[in-house]
């Protein structure tokens, strides 16, 4: 469902970077609706083909609305439990690592206790077997070994255990780490965000930045900087712009001679010869620098501070696809809203007409009778069958 839902997304974000805010871009998706369908179109009566009964075509766009206001909201609920069940594991481990810590704790300390209380009473045992001194310290010599070597033993286990525990806290803290430094990168100050926000909200600036002269904004091929020029600069011929594969600088007239606004070494190379640049007199240059490589960039020149590419919208949009692909898009979207409204396709569209051509040739069976669409299936290669249905 997600898959067949996102095979727009170009075309969509195509129209909204254009528009740049989500009123507007309503606006124009709606717009399309009356002027190049039958959507406001009211049928006035079961004759009539064309257009919805009155109030179905508000209605369904309310059922639209309420389906995606219902998924928004089950996405936040989901959100919630996850993150209570996260905050429940996490709270579950730190509780059981205690547990355990506290557990070998008491275990070395019973092993330690146990044996202490082991060695005078095998050497007062040893002592009443024992008739003469010589016999006496051997057999106490004997008794304190054969305890000393379980006490070894005892210790050597204690020592594992708390070694075990070591490494397991050592792995534990690598983890909780490796998971707080992925954390710290995916985290922003709020006000970073709401100037990221704001900035992408701008077309002028979108997957760009303010650079305080110049305004830059950026797609996968091309990079369109606004450098801002005095209101006194009104014609083409009071600006110099020198335009090279790793160089941009732009000057404007200033009293006899010309006053440099920005120049530097570009981050990347671009193609000079398909690059270009207009005035919008009294506002700013405008440059389209043609990317001599597909990417994204994180600054306009050398040395200056970057944007976050992490953050930016990365999508490509439909004017960037080829025309084939843009009329396979079209298409798509037709057969989406044909199938919606129950209409045929556009495979569908061109098998009829075909047929209808062929209803009424000389030698068909059917010649002289209306053409009736409802009496072939058609399927997505465009192949008709004939359904003869009731004779």
């Amino acid at each position: 469902m997600a898959a067949a839902d996102e095979k727009y997304d170009s075309a969509l974000l195509g129209i909204l970077q254009n528009e740049g805010q989500v009123a507007p871009f309503l606006d124009a998706v709606i717009g399309f609706l009356y002027r190049r369908t039958d959507f406001f179109r009211i049928m006035k009566n079961d004759m009539d083909k064309m257009g919805f009964p009155p109030g179905v075509a508000l209605k369904l766009l309310t059922n639209i609305f309420k389906k995606y206001e219902s998924l928004a909201a089950q996405d936040e609920e989901r959100r919630g439990e996850n993150k209570q069940k996260s905050a429940e594991v996490n709270k579950g481990q730190e509780s059981t690592k205690k547990t355990k810590s506290k557990t070998d704790s008491e275990s070395v300390k019973t092993l330690k206790t146990e044996v202490n209380n082991a060695t005078p009473e095998d050497s007062a045992v040893t002592s009443q077997d024992s008739t003469d001194e010589r016999g006496l310290e051997d057999s106490t010599q004997s008794s304190v070994s054969a305890i000393e070597k379980p006490r070894t033993g005892q210790q050597s286990v204690a020592h594992g255990m708390e070694v075990g525990n070591q490494d397991t806290e050592s792995s534990s803290s690598k983890n909780e780490n490796a998971g707080e430094e992925e954390g710290e990168e995916d985290k922003e100050d709020p006000e970073q965000a709401r100037l990221r926000r704001e900035l992408q909200a701008n077309p002028l600036t979108y997957n760009g930045a303010d650079c305080g002269n110049y305004l830059w904004s950026q797609s996968i091929a091309e990079t369109d900087i606004r450098v801002r020029v005095p209101q006194s600069i009104v014609k083409g011929k009071q600006v110099q712009v020198d335009i090279r594969k790793k160089k941009l600088s732009v000057s404007c007239q200033e009293g006899s001679g010309f006053s440099e606004l920005i120049s530097g070494e570009l981050e990347w190379e671009v193609k000079a010869e398909d690059s270009m640049w207009t005035l919008s007199p009294g506002e700013f240059v405008h440059i389209n620098l043609e990317k001599k490589q597909e990417r994204w960039w994180e600054r306009v020149f050398v040395g200056e501070s970057g944007i976050n590419t992490r953050k930016i919208d990365c999508s490509r949009p439909m004017t960037d696809l080829d025309d084939e692909a843009q009329a396979k898009i079209e298409e798509m979207m037709f057969n989406q809203r044909q199938k919606q409204l129950g209409l045929p396709q556009s495979h569908e569209v061109k098998t009829h007409e075909m047929l209808r051509k062929a209803w009424d040739a000389e030698g068909s069976p059917f010649k002289g009778q209306p053409f009736d669409p409802s009496k072939f299936t058609v399927d997505p290669s465009g192949t008709a069958t004939f359904n003869p249905g009731d004779s």
